[in-house]
Parts: C-alpha cells; structure tokens; sequence
C-alpha cells in the first residue's frame, strides 16, 4: 500500500498542506503516517532518496553491512580526518531512501538503561523519562515471544511489560541461534556481568539476549517503512522522493511573540528547484546529519558558520550542529555453530539464499543476540583508578572552559561513573568483522563488537559549502578526550579476558585481531586508533536542552526563535544513550507526533 501514497512533484507543488515532513526516515514516517491519522489534515512527506519499496537487499535479514557504500540505499559519509586517531576520516552510514537507516541497520531492538533517559528530563526536558519513553517505545511494537521451552533453553527471557503489541514494527528474537550464545553469557556472568530478566529491561551492568526487528512470520526486517503500510491509501498523506530538501523558508512577518514563522521548504527534483507550502507546521526530521544543515541554510545557527557558505542569518543560535557525540576469535569445532563466514563460498552462498526465498530458513536467520553492558569499573581492574583521574580531571576544570550546556552534561555522566552505571557494551556477532588481518578460508568466528555509548568527546556538523545538496564537515573529534580513548583499550583487554574465560574459552582456538604482536597498551592505543569504527548511532546536533545551555529545540520540540518548525529526529538526543537508537528514535517520533497534535 504505501507506493499508492507516493505522488509526483508537479502535484505536491500546486497545494498548501498543513504539515510538512523533511525526511522518510526513521522518526520522519512515524510523524508523517501519525499525524495524517487525522483525516482533517494534510501531510507531505519529503525524502531525499528514492522510495526503495520492496527491495529484497533491504528487508533480507542477516545482511549486516551489505549496503554499506551502496549510493541506492546509502549516502557513503565520511568524516572529516581526526586528529587524534592518526587523520584518519571515520565512515558514517546512513540510510537512503524510505526508511532512512532503519533500512540498513543491524536491527538490534533493545532498550537503554532506565537512567540515561531520565537524565534527558535532568537537562532541563520535562516529560522526557523513562516512564514516557517506555510507553510510547511500546506504542511502536508488537513483540511476538518466544515459544516457552525455547525460551527456557535459549534463556529467551522477557518482561511483557517493556514490549509491544500491536505496533507497526514487528520484534522477536532471532529465529536462528548460534550455538554459542549461552557460552558467551556465561563467560560474561564469570567477569561481573551477570544474566537479566529481559533484554530490554533498561537496566545495565548485565548480559542478556537481544530481540531484533525481524518479523518472525516472513523473517524479513521490519523497519519504518512499515508505518507507511498502516497508513494505506490515505488521501491526506502524500510523499515525494528523489527531493532533498535545502532550507526551510520564513514569512516577512514574525509572530506576535516575535518569532519567525516557517512558510514552507525549498527543494531539489531532477536539478530543478521547488517551493512546497506548509499552513501549520515544518517538521525536520533529517537526521542528525543532515538537519543541522539544513537549518544552517535556512538561517538558522551560528552566525560565523552563516556568513562564511553566503547565508544571511535569521536566528542567532550557535548551538546548531554542536555537540555531536573488536577483536574476533576464531571458533574450534566450526561444524557446531552458526556464523555467516560460510557464505563468502559463492556456492554456499547460492545455497542459502535459495534456502531463504523458498523456506526462509538458513544461515540468513542469524542476528547479533549476546549483549553485555557494564561499566569501566567493572571491566577493567584499572577502571577505578582511570574514572577517579577523570572525575578529578572534569573537576578541576571551570564550567566556562566548556560549550554552554556541556558542564551539566558532564555532571550527568560523572554521576554515572560514581554510581558504576554501565557506560560500556561488547555485543557478539556471529560474523568476522575485523581489520587488519583477514580472517582464514574455511574458518568460523565471532566477532565481540566493543562500544564506548557515553563519549566524553564533543564534536561538529557544519555546513562548509555554499551548495547545500554537498555533504557538511562532519567532524566528531574522536579521542580529543583521553579517557574514551583509555576506555577503548580497556575495552580491548576485556574482550581478550572474555575469550579466555570458561566456558567461552573451549571452543575458541585463537585470535585474529589485534593479534598476539599487540600486547602492551601502546600498541592497544596504536590499533584502536588505526582501525575503529563508528556504530553511526550520531546523536546531538540540534539538542533538547534550554536555549542558554546550548540547546536548539525546547521540551515540544519547537526550534528556539520559531513558531512553527520543530526538529524530531536523534539530533534533538542531547547526551547519547547506551543502546542500540533505532527503538529509541520510534518512541521519540510517537511522542513528538502527539505533542503536535496537542495530545500532551
């Protein structure tokens, strides 16, 4: 049903509507199908990339990466050189097209801790709490569990009360295990992180099993695309693609507060530029990436960033675009457990995907399902120490050093390293992913994906050209903070002590990456500096957070010197959640879609 919404430009371009919509990503077709629930409204909905509709590359489950650099579903960003990770330029993958990159994700569906969403009402964000998000996270779902003796063998355990229904995005555990996966809890039990009640309990310091956004009836990925299904053939609804949208416009007149008030958008169609119309409200939903250029474009941000790509500016808000925030072991006894490494064989590869269309069976059923969360006090023998040197550190240092707003972060994340809040994730993939050296034919392994999720480095998205369809600087200033750096290497010698710890340890032959030539922290620091990876989980540019202290939206959303724009997408996350942001961005959208309804 949702192709019957899609509609020309020639079309959308000869009407006003109520709402538009700038992006069909992931928060964007939340918004869009939610608010078009009112027969009485109008919506548009623009998306830069194509529609993507049916295409089995996106909804094949266990195809981690595959679109990865692939322009017809991703946009291929890349960062600016880092300076302190030997210049190296970080690539960032984004989705392209409906569905934006809940299309090409991992589909990991899994709650943060409890205490990182409360801290998002700390900052100054009332109603923003763990009690809101789980309900409007629950909104979004509908969780088919597991069969009961499955889930006692499988440890497939859950809480009713943190999932879903009856919402548009199906979640379910992987319908094929690894084989290894107790093994793996096990060793995390035996180094301090012991089993949960529920993979999405919002809680850390753990291990559990991670659901995911798979449909356990056709095992294809279910991702926001599947809103647009709901919405069917609405009449109110209309969605454009191929049509990147370059800058909000303003009336002459202000409001009577004084504020500017959103006309409606310019975009881009087939190297033609257009002007659709908005009567209520511009709602930005681009993505962390792209929103804060956009703004920037539209006159909105720092009036130095303004100035230099030729912008007159309009609202003084120098916060735009600011505040942007694993070593695989080689498995002995392959014939016992599942991984993908068997499908770089091109005819078992045929195998398996004949084993998937016909049966939907197969090696394409495996998902990432082992999870630990803990923090550096926890992993590290050392972690006391380096989190007492940090706290000292941020101490010492006067409030007006930093960026407006970063020293009541700051605090938050200190609070957290006192009360040993896990800040840390190692995730099992059932897949060699890993540089430099290349994994050995006919071998099987797992891959223990380390996560820093509450990085102390701050970085920048800014527009650095005059043409605004080119890429802004995106520059996140990895490792400015020595202790993200320092919590990597930890990092790194806990996924080597899990590796050696029982009963993870005997069916592990040996290690690839770093390799038994790295040892000592130098050549830790060397490698991870050379060959991390960005999780893409960028949150932050245009934060939810008083205007005074760096923020660019307020509590509703609203751009701060506006009357009608608001931003609802991951750039309004004002300090980054330990999780997985896909399930987090559906309970932001549903929020956001009722606040604009005025239904809170």
């Amino acid at each position: 049903m949702a192709a019957n919404l899609l509609t020309s430009v020639q079309d959308a371009v000869k009407r006003e509507y109520d709402y538009i919509v700038v992006g069909g990503g992931t928060a964007g077709l939340v918004v869009a199908t939610r608010l078009s629930e009112d027969p009485s409204v109008s919506v548009l909905l623009l998306e830069a990339g194509r529609a993507n509709l049916n295409e089995d590359s996106l909804t094949m489950s266990g195809t981690f990466g595959k679109n990865f650099f692939n322009p017809d579903f991703e946009w291929g960003f890349m960062t600016v050189p880092q300076k302190h990770s030997n210049d190296n330029a970080f690539y960032w993958p984004r989705g392209k097209g409906l569905g934006g990159s809940s299309s090409i994700n991992f589909y990991v569906f899994t709650h943060p801790p409890a205490s990182d969403i409360d801290a998002i009402e700390k900052l100054g964000n009332p109603g923003w709490n763990w009690e809101t998000y789980l309900r409007y996270s629950r909104k979004s779902e509908r969780f088919t569990p597991p069969d009961a003796k499955e889930a006692e063998a499988e440890r497939l355990h859950y809480d009713p009360a943190h999932h879903g229904t009856d919402g548009p995005i199906s979640t379910c555990y992987p319908p094929l295990r690894t084989g290894w996966d107790n093994l793996y809890q096990d060793a995390l039990g035996n180094l301090g992180l012991p089993p949960a009640n529920d993979s999405t309990q919002g809680d850390g310091n753990a291990s559990w099993m991670a659901t995911c956004s798979v449909n356990p009836k056709t095992n294809r990925r279910s991702y926001a695309v599947e809103y647009l299904e709901q919405a069917g053939t609405r009449k109110n609804l209309h969605v454009v693609v191929s049509s990147p949208v370059t800058r909000v416009l303003f009336k002459d007149e202000k409001s009577a507060t004084g504020d500017v008030v959103a006309s409606g958008v310019e975009f881009v169609h087939d190297e033609k530029t257009y002007t659709a119309r908005a009567k209520k409200e511009v709602i930005l939903s681009a993505g962390a990436l792209k929103t804060p250029q956009i703004l920037e474009f539209s006159g909105v941000g720092n009036p130095e960033v303004l100035t230099k790509i030729g912008v007159q500016p309009k609202i003084n808000l120098p916060s735009v675009g600011e505040n942007t925030t694993a070593p695989p072991p080689e498995l002995k006894e392959p014939e016992k457990y599942n991984t993908l490494d068997p499908i770089t064989d091109e005819a078992v590869l045929k195998e398996q995907l004949q084993l998937y269309s016909k049966e939907h069976k197969g090696l394409f059923l495996l998902s990432m399902l082992g999870v630990g969360t803990g923090s550096l006090a926890r992993l590290s023998p050392d972690g006391a120490a380096l989190t007492a040197a940090q706290e000292a550190r941020i101490r010492a240092t006067p409030a007006e050093s930093w960026r407006p707003g970063v020293a009541e972060q700051y605090q938050l994340q200190l609070d957290k390293l006192s009360t040993n809040a896990a800040s840390l994730e190692v995730v099992s993939m059932p897949v060699y992913l890993s540089r430099p050296n290349p994994p050995a034919p006919g071998k099987k392994y797992f891959t223990t994906v380390s996560v820093l999720n509450h990085p102390w480095s701050r970085g920048t998205i800014h527009a650095t050209s005059p043409d605004p369809l080119a890429p802004p600087a995106f520059d996140p200033h990895y490792f400015e903070d020595e202790f993200d750096l320092q919590n990597m290497v930890e990092l790194v010698k806990f996924t080597r002590r899990l590796a050696k710890t029982s009963p993870l340890s005997e069916i592990i032959s040996r290690e690839h990456n770093p390799g038994p030539e790295v040892q000592t922290d130098e050549e830790i620091v060397a490698w991870v500096k050379q060959f991390t990876g960005s999780i893409a989980h960028t949150s932050g540019t245009c934060s939810m957070l008083p205007r005074n202290k760096g923020g660019v939206v307020d509590p509703r959303l609203k751009v701060y010197g506006t009357h009608n724009l608001r931003v609802v997408d991951l750039s309004v996350l004002p300090l980054h959640i330990g999780a997985p942001t896909q399930t987090y961005v559906y309970a932001l959208a549903e929020q956001a879609s009722e606040i604009i309804k005025g239904v809170i």
